[in-house]
């Protein structure tokens, strides 16, 4: 090696030595740095050691004493948001169909305590909930009570909230401490009142709650069907008495419909769907029914689109299937829109309209293509029932 090269190296070493042991004027020390650049974005530091202010940060609620997630993520929009004031940590975080969710407790000090309602969207169905934490690095303790009378699922159960304190990040303009800092513009906290259904059972109880008489189907056409509907055990109200008979249903609750409308018994299929961790845990047991007999499948893609309307022309596919009827494929329909009916669907529509067991809307159109509403899912399935 040669003299001039043996130089520069040397010079290099001793440049790196000086630059480690003597701090540059006017810039922290690498140390200092880090942790300034942590208490900024979070990146891992410990609580102490964040600024006063709001952190958009990730989180997971998971299955109690696993590391695997939970159904109730499904449930829960992420990130939340952390919020730093005197010293404290809060958590906020937004659920989903939070009508439904109806407790929701987080442990402190050792206690479940009720999460504070600090916002609610009643358009989207959602609550924000918000509560202390001591200790960004571990898993928080929570229990959350679900009554879902729509599809008469009641169910509580243990939770734990792993916080992903690394992933923090400052929200702009946020400093200072703040008790309602995370609750969304023009919104108010509500009341929250236990959902009722007369076919369940309390857990851990022998005594059935009773649910008030439905609101709102006086006079509505389908008034007499939902009625026999409620009373048979397939499908109840809402919370608050109603039972909103004109709006959509999605595909799960018509599973969860069609396997009581039925009772289904028979081998239940494992869900192959690509989208099967999006399918909701109170209806996996009806659907695993309603593959294993033939009444459900998947669309084109492999997705079975848990949370999407089902439409008029689906309904007719599965009723058909469920009876068990003959695929009428020379039929020709006169429903004026009969061109819009999807070709994987006409002759099911043909063999339903010839039993009498669907009929069109108004002037004379089937709206294939629909949302089905409330109504008349319980009117199709109760006309089911009596033929199976």
């Amino acid at each position: 090696m040669s003299h001039s090269i043996k130089k520069v190296m040397c010079g290099m070493c001793l440049a790196s030595l000086l630059a480690m042991a003597l701090p540059v004027a006017g810039l922290p020390d690498s140390i200092s740095y880090d942790k300034a650049f942590a208490a900024e974005v979070g990146t891992g530091v410990g609580t102490g050691a964040i600024k006063d202010g709001s952190y958009k940060i990730s989180y997971m609620i998971k299955k109690f004493g696993t590391e695997q997630a939970s159904v109730m993520q499904d449930y829960v929009i992420t990130p939340g948001t952390l919020t730093v004031a005197g010293g404290k940590y809060y958590m906020t975080v937004t659920l989903k169909q939070g009508k439904q969710i109806t407790a929701f407790k987080v442990e402190h000090n050792g206690t479940l305590k009720d999460a504070e309602i600090v916002g609610t969207n009643e358009a989207k169905n959602t609550r924000d909930v918000r509560f202390e934490v001591t200790d960004l690095s571990k898993k928080l303790k929570a229990w959350v009570k679900i009554d879902w009378a729509e599809v008469n699922y009641f169910h509580e159960y243990d939770i734990e909230i792993s916080i992903d304190k690394d992933s923090a990040k400052l929200i702009e303009g946020s400093s200072g401490p703040s008790s309602k800092a995370d609750t969304p513009a023009g919104s108010a906290p509500i009341e929250q009142k236990p959902v009722v259904d007369n076919n369940v059972k309390a857990k851990d109880s022998e005594q059935a709650v009773t649910k008030p008489a439905l609101s709102d189907i006086n006079g509505h056409w389908a008034q007499t069907a939902i009625e026999q509907a409620v009373a048979q055990g397939i499908v109840s109200g809402y919370e608050d008495g109603s039972f909103h008979p004109d709006g959509e249903i999605s595909r799960s609750e018509f599973a969860v419909l069609l396997g009581r409308a039925l009772k289904l018994e028979g081998k239940k299929a494992e869900l192959a769907f690509s989208d099967r961790t999006q399918i909701p845990e109170w209806s996996r047991s009806y659907l695993e029914q309603a593959v294993g007999a033939g009444i459900i499948g998947s669309y084109e893609d492999n997705t079975f689109r848990p949370n999407r309307n089902i439409v008029r022309s689906e309904i007719a596919v599965m009723i058909v299937r469920a009876l068990g009827l003959q695929r009428d494929t020379s039929q020709k329909l006169s429903f004026a829109d009969e061109g819009d009916i999807p070709q994987w669907a006409y002759a099911e529509v043909a063999a339903a309209s010839s039993k009498g067991i669907i009929s069109g809307r108004g002037n004379n159109l089937y709206a294939p293509n629909a949302g089905a509403t409330r109504a008349e899912a319980v009117t199709l399935l109760l006309a089911l029932s009596k033929l199976k």
